[in-house]
């Protein structure tokens, strides 16, 4: 009888060891699933604060961006209507807003066409990680795409249109 109980005991522990490794590698698939899941979600969506408020794809936009103005996100051009395209009559002001903190400009296909507003600078906006900048478009019936080159091209990643009544 002793003899039955010593070969359980022994062979009791690589039982649980086998146990407890399929154990650990659930374990380690479920928290290497998490740390992706927060990865993914921090990354994109959500909400922030300011001009630029929610918005998909690295925040800003959305809701909180003001009527003509495009807002800068992570890695995005947003309007108030959370498109990247804005349709606006011959010589109304438009606004790019940088509030992401996150170095950006503004690369127009044809900068001649950006005219300026007021005593502001015409033509592409320089650089920056904060504040806001006016151009104008004065052809009715004009499209003026436009990107950062820090995060995109022409026909890829941060860009968008300004297109004029």
């Amino acid at each position: 009888m002793h003899r039955t109980r010593l070969v359980a005991l022994v062979a009791a522990p690589s039982w649980i060891q086998r146990y407890e490794e399929v154990g650990m590698r659930k374990i380690s698939g479920l928290l290497g699933a998490l740390i992706l899941g927060l990865g993914v979600v921090s990354c994109g969506g959500g909400s922030s604060t300011g001009v630029g408020g929610g918005g998909g794809g690295g925040g800003g936009g959305g809701g909180n961006c003001p009527a003509n103005t495009f807002c800068m996100g992570a890695a995005n051009f947003v309007t108030t209507a959370g498109t990247t395209t804005l349709s606006i009559p011959a010589n109304t002001p438009v606004t790019w807003t940088n509030d992401s903190g996150i170095t950006h400009n503004v690369t127009f296909d044809d900068p001649a066409t950006a005219l300026a507003v007021g005593t502001g600078s015409p033509g592409n906006i320089p650089d920056n990680s904060s504040g806001s900048n006016e151009r104008q478009f004065a052809v009715s019936g004009s499209s003026h795409p436009f990107h950062c080159t820090i995060h995109g091209t022409s026909t890829t990643g941060m860009r968008g249109t300004v297109t004029v009544q």
